[in-house]
């Protein structure tokens, strides 16, 4: 390695190690909101031994944060101090229903908990210091591309006493902020904490107590401590001997105390990582144990359920407030709805289950196939983390009520199950398929199969025989957010057979056998033959094709569009538009705002041959780094009403499938096409490769020489484009 590269990277990691603390200026809520309220003289709540026996007696409080250790990282969640300067950025979310979507601070060095690959719960907490707005995010990941996922996010006015909707989660279990919760260096260093701090413990019940918003567990158990339950260190503990750091830390636990958060370690305290921490004086903190502890009863300090002030003479101006906002509400809605408990209905699924109990929340259904064979149209079958047997849905949904399978990381091993599929659809209608891992089928993942109105969304599919996502005969077909990887034998995502209306984004494909992602109308299997009106969108596509198979591979589809793919290091051809086992060449399709990179032994950045005409080619970088191969095949009977231009090409062509190659030159004088276009001789111009970051870098060759398409103006990352546009998936 280059010994600057080498210093400059120690730099950063040692910068991104420190977690200094920021003092701001920000009142984190009002003086009158719980986290700030004292507890001193609360009641001990009736169920306190109970709860306290379940998490056990003799359990030592942990500090679950400190400073670094030898070679090991600082333990605890760090914080982001943001302002109006910092960059904001779209977050895709899997639990998008009780999210915040909206763009998050997000600075270009972030600190995440446990670091950006880290197993755990990687939140980013961001504070913005100039609006006093507090930004949270849980299990954060940072695609090649730059596009950022979560599992959920929340967003929170630290000037308002307001909660999260009721049964919404947020960045933690509870529905409640973390940061307001987290020990913090700089309070301590003042020798006062003015707040209740967070903890977790193993296992909960089904419940959540005010403040809490959410409970996270399989448990119908009231001897379990719910969400929200408020600790407080009995005062006649003995804390004089205690270092200085984790003296003030007792002293808050027995005037705020501690509220549960989130399941985790036992009796594990929350805070922030810093290099001032005395982490030798804070392990005094383990001399408490859950004795010395007590349940207090926060009901009679509650004014409204939906705000978590204290002060009762806020109570009509909480109320006043929302009767505000319902109005509002009344005022933009249109709709009459119906009576919802008629026409919708939850269930639930667990391994600790049993298909003799009703399927509730307290008494859950222990198979899927169970719950496939009972559903009716409205319902929402939630399956709770486990492993469980493959099942088939043959029953349908209806138009606003489709059956619903919503997953909590529930996992399908088909290797352990004699069907062909992991999860199997057939002659079924609007049916939802959402958080399901499946791996090792014996076919697909999970396939559906004459059948509409499917949607496919925030699944894994890994290692399976044949294919991740396999559809036939599929209209009005959305496939979104999942991961397709490591098919053995041939796609990621296989729609198949003559279909309509299918949308196919945000994806990510990767090392499968064949095709990233395929589309065959197939005319053998009946039909026209054809795949008409698809959208391939925002899809990131890699390391695919090494028995052939284009990373995007159209055979037989017609009027769609593809646009803001990220395609690189695929060994066949990067897209690939043909006639082979369809009715028709893929015709009238227009194909936008791609990213190709071909690796030394790929094919073209881009085909189209046997009747694939009218087709147009705008705003794409086709760059190849092959010795020989280049930017575009394309055959005479492809090459009728082909429009090309404002794309970023290594400058080999051909039009007899690589005989021979032709210059840029050459190209333009036969086509008349590409006149804007520009030639890359070294892909380093353009981006990071390197790092694969698909961001347009300083002075590329990519920014503003695109030209600005109104039907295209969001890129790979859900940001506005603006005239003139970029060529590429991604803006600068």
């Amino acid at each position: 390695m280059n010994k600057n590269i080498s210093t400059l990277m120690w730099i950063f990691l040692l910068c991104a190690s420190a977690f200094e603390s920021y003092a701001t200026s920000c009142e984190i809520f009002p003086p009158s909101n719980i986290w700030n309220t004292k507890i001193t003289n609360a009641p001990v709540h009736e169920h306190s031994l109970t709860w306290l026996n379940a998490i056990g007696k003799g359990v030592k409080l942990h500090p679950d944060f400190g400073s670094k250790r030898f070679n090991k990282p600082a333990a605890g969640i760090p914080v982001n101090y943001t302002n109006n300067s910092t960059p904001k950025h779209t977050v895709l979310f899997k639990y998008q229903s009780e999210s915040d979507v909206a763009e998050y601070p997000i600075p270009k060095h972030v600190n995440v908990e446990g670091g950006i690959h880290g197993k755990g719960d990687r939140h980013i907490i961001s504070l913005d210091t100039d609006n006093c707005v507090l930004y949270e995010l849980f299990h954060v990941s940072r695609r090649d591309s730059g596009q950022w996922t979560g599992g959920s996010g929340a967003i929170f006015d630290l000037k308002s006493n307001d909660l999260r909707p009721d049964r919404w989660t947020s960045a933690d279990a509870a529905g409640l902020p973390i940061y307001p919760g987290l020990v913090r260096y700089d309070e301590v260093k003042t020798g006062e904490i003015n707040h209740a701090l967070r903890f977790t413990v193993p296992t909960t019940n089904r419940q959540y107590l005010w403040p809490a918003r959410h409970y996270a567990s399989r448990h119908n158990n009231t001897n379990l401590p719910p969400m929200g339950m408020r600790l407080r260190l009995k005062q006649e503990v003995d804390i004089s001997s205690f270092s200085p750091q984790a003296k003030v830390i007792a002293k808050a636990l027995k005037t705020y105390g501690m509220i549960l958060a989130d399941n985790g370690g036992s009796m594990f305290i929350s805070g922030e990582p810093n290099e001032n921490w005395n982490n030798w004086g804070l392990k005094d903190l383990k001399k408490l144990v859950s004795n010395n502890f007590e349940v207090i009863d926060t009901d009679f300090l509650q004014v409204h359920p939906d705000s978590a002030s204290t002060d009762k003479s806020e109570l009509s101006k909480i109320i006043s407030k929302k009767n505000e906002i319902k109005d509002q509400l009344k005022k933009t809605k249109k709709v009459n709805y119906k009576n919802k408990a008629k026409y919708y209905t939850d269930f639930y699924v667990s391994p600790y289950g049993h298909d003799s109990y009703d399927g509730t929340n307290e008494r859950p259904w222990k198979t899927l196939q169970h719950a496939a064979n009972l559903a009716e149209p409205g319902d929402t079958i939630n399956v709770e983390k486990g492993n469980y047997a493959p099942f088939k849905i043959s029953k349908s949904g209806k138009p606003g009520l489709p059956i619903t399978f919503s997953a909590d990381n529930a996992v399908i091993d088909a290797f352990k199950g004699g069907t062909r599929d992991g999860i199997e659809i057939k002659k079924a209608h609007y049916i939802t398929i959402r958080g399901f891992e499946v791996h090792h089928a014996n076919r697909a993942g999970i396939s559906a199969v004459t059948c509409s109105n499917i949607t496919l969304e925030w699944n894994k599919l890994n290692k399976n025989q044949t294919w991740g996502i396999f559809t036939g005969f599929c209209d009005d077909l959305t496939i979104r957010h999942n991961i397709a990887t490591s098919s053995k034998k041939q796609h990621g995502i296989y729609v198949s057979n003559t279909s309509k209306n299918i949308l196919v984004h945000n994806n990510t494909s990767h090392s499968n056998h064949a095709a990233g992602i395929h589309l065959n109308g197939d005319k053998n299997m009946g039909g026209i033959g054809l795949i008409t009106n698809a959208e391939i969108y925002n899809n990131l596509i890699y390391n695919n094709g090494r028995a052939g198979g284009a990373a995007i591979n159209m055979d037989g589809v017609q009027y769609s569009k593809v646009y803001n793919n990220i395609l690189y290091n695929n060994y066949g051809t990067g897209i690939a538009l043909f006639k082979g086992d369809s009715a028709d060449g893929s015709k009238h399709n227009q194909i936008m705002h791609n990213t190709v990179i071909m690796p030394r032994d790929g094919r073209w950045c881009a085909m189209f041959k046997n009747n694939s005409s009218h087709n147009s080619f705008i705003n794409n970088v086709c760059v190849s780094k092959h010795h020989h191969r280049g930017a575009i095949s394309i055959d005479d009977s492809s090459v009728i009403s082909f429009t090309s231009d404002y794309n970023a090409y290594t400058p080999k062509f051909t039009f007899d499938g690589g005989e021979s190659t032709i210059s840029f030159e050459k190209w333009r004088s036969i086509t008349k096409n590409d006149q804007n276009s520009v030639t890359v001789k070294d892909i380093d111009t353009l981006f990071n490769y390197q790092f694969k970051n698909f961001k347009p870098s300083i002075n590329s060759p990519l920014i503003n020489n695109g030209t600005f398409l109104d039907e295209f103006n969001y890129d790979f990352n859900q940001q506005l484009r603006k005239a003139p546009a970029d060529i590429g998936a991604i803006n600068h």
